[in-house]
């Protein structure tokens, strides 16, 4: 633990240790107050992957990675930095894998949090144009002026 937060303050610190030993002793469940970005990376998978884009990161070793925070997506033809801007002309952001360390960089990390259930439709119907402008597979792209 001295290793992960030496360099924070004390209140910080204590706050931590309150919150570990609630958890720990049953007081504090705090899956259910994650539990909502689980169900939302899904169903936005489920959006990516029926348009064309593949989960760059789907295992952990031999296990399937659960759905969390974020998840990482490619598209066939891009490169993580040209897939970023492209999908800003679509209105979708996200960061390439370059700038988290990723051995593979040829894909992004989509974050869910500020993603609310109320934008999935704008956001299918976001991805159906992207796919329709970039069939999959292909090397066309539009070349913005």
């Amino acid at each position: 633990m001295y290793a992960l937060t030496s360099g924070v303050s004390h209140s910080n610190q204590y706050g931590l240790l309150g919150l570990l030993k609630a958890v720990n002793s049953g007081e504090f469940n705090f899956v259910d107050h994650v539990k909502e970005y689980g169900d939302r990376a899904a169903a936005m998978k489920q959006m990516f992957t029926a348009n064309g884009f593949q989960i760059v990161y789907d295992m952990d070793d031999d296990q399937p990675i659960a759905d969390g925070f974020y998840f990482t997506i490619s598209y066939p033809g891009f490169t993580g930095v040209e897939l970023v801007e492209e999908l800003l002309y679509y209105g979708i952001s996200a960061i390439s894998l370059t700038t988290t360390g990723s051995d593979r960089h040829e894909g992004l990390r989509a974050c869910v949090s500020l993603t609310g259930k109320e934008r999935f439709e704008e956001l299918a119907d976001r991805l159906t144009k992207f796919q329709a402008d970039h069939p999959e597979g292909s090397d066309y792209k539009i070349i913005h002026a």
